[in-house]
């Protein structure tokens, strides 16, 4: 569960675990060994994965804000706890907000909520938690590649609402952030020299996936095509 919070699950090469809290891939399987539930048990775990009416108002919430990029929106389902410990390092939010809306997703999804143990996600020298996750929230849905991928996101209650459960970074986590700013300005000039390498018919293959928001798809095809590596091609 732990990996599926940490990167996305991407064709051949992922990026590294810090650059994105968020996953796309199916959800794990249970562990050889688990207990087997009774069929009542199995029916009750079945009806509570489908969450509460008020989990799937909130879900219905994040698939409309990231399939429309809708940066203000996405904002607002952030914990208010979490806003005010960022406080100043807006560029820290804003960063991980926009890498979100870059994520596939579709309107129609199957949700799955899952709980999570307790003290799952409790912070690091990087980042503490104002929210903790209690949640597990997974959308299922078909790509445009006929590909079935899930947006897995971990979840809150606060003051009786529903939120995503963002971390808030210390000052360790920041230095750790600027690092990465700097690695990614990197990796977009190489992306801008590689562009200007992506011919027809690729290129117009690359354009009509975007044109779709099928990223996931666009990625697969930049890479079997044109053999240049992950960051790379998402830079592409």
């Amino acid at each position: 569960m732990l990996a599926a919070l940490a990167a996305p699950a991407y064709p051949q090469q992922s990026p590294k675990p810090q650059e994105s809290p968020w996953a796309v891939r199916a959800p794990a399987a249970l562990p050889q060994g688990a207990p087997t539930l009774s069929a009542l048990e199995a029916a009750a775990q079945k009806e509570a994965e489908k969450g509460t009416p008020e989990q799937q108002a909130f879900a219905h919430k994040v698939a409309s804000a990231m399939y429309s990029k809708d940066f203000a929106a996405m904002k607002q389902l952030i914990a208010p706890s979490t806003l005010k410990c960022i406080g100043k390092n807006q560029d820290f939010l804003e960063d991980r907000i926009k890498r979100q809306l870059q994520l596939p997703i579709s309107r129609n999804y199957k949700l799955t909520i899952t709980k999570l143990q307790s003290k799952v996600l409790t912070g690091s020298k990087f980042a503490t938690y104002p929210l903790p996750p209690t949640y597990l929230m997974g959308m299922q849905f078909t790509a445009e590649d006929g590909n079935n991928d899930t947006v897995n996101l971990p979840i809150g209650q606060e003051n009786g609402e529903w939120y995503e459960s963002q971390p808030c970074p210390t000052a360790l986590g920041m230095e750790r952030f600027a690092k990465l700013q700097q690695m990614r300005a990197t990796e977009r000039e190489r992306a801008k020299a590689a562009a200007t390498q992506v011919k027809d018919p690729v290129k117009s293959q690359l354009l009509a996936l975007i044109g779709k928001h099928d990223n996931i798809a666009a990625w697969r095809v930049c890479m079997a095509s044109t053999h240049y590596d992950f960051p790379t091609c998402r830079g592409v």
